[in-house]
């Protein structure tokens, strides 16, 4: 694994900076320690920065990824406010992830900065606890 995860308390939510490789194992690997903050500090509300190298994952990967944590998603009621800061990355391996895991009834939503995903991260729904 050549990840590394920075997990910050706010006060309403986590934020989790992730840089290194960018590969299927890192990427359930830091969803693994992503899982595990929300569980021991009891928080739902997550801002993923991640950043990334190397090319996108293609899309087996990608629907692995949602395959394999969008029922702790869904079990904890998170809300993802993800953030790709790799400029040289395509949105749209991370459009089909964002609608492959609507459909399984994950709360997530992709976004180009932080400005724009902190208001929706925090903005209240109903059936989301902040």
């Amino acid at each position: 694994m050549d990840v590394s995860v920075t997990i910050e308390r706010k006060e309403q939510y986590l934020r989790v900076i992730v840089s290194g490789e960018n590969t299927l194992t890192n990427v359930l690997a830091y969803m693994d320690e992503i899982y595990k903050a929300c569980l021991t500090q009891n928080v739902n509300h997550v801002l993923i920065e991640e950043r990334l190298t190397g090319p996108n994952l293609d899309t087996f990967d990608v629907f692995e990824v949602v395959i394999k944590n969008f029922g702790r998603a869904r079990t904890l009621g998170l809300r993802i406010a993800y953030v790709d800061l790799n400029a040289d990355h395509s949105k749209r391996g991370l459009k089909f992830a964002e609608n492959l895991a609507h459909i399984r009834g994950v709360n997530v939503a992709v976004f180009t900065d932080t400005e724009t995903a902190n208001p929706w991260l925090l903005q209240d729904l109903p059936g989301c606890a902040a």
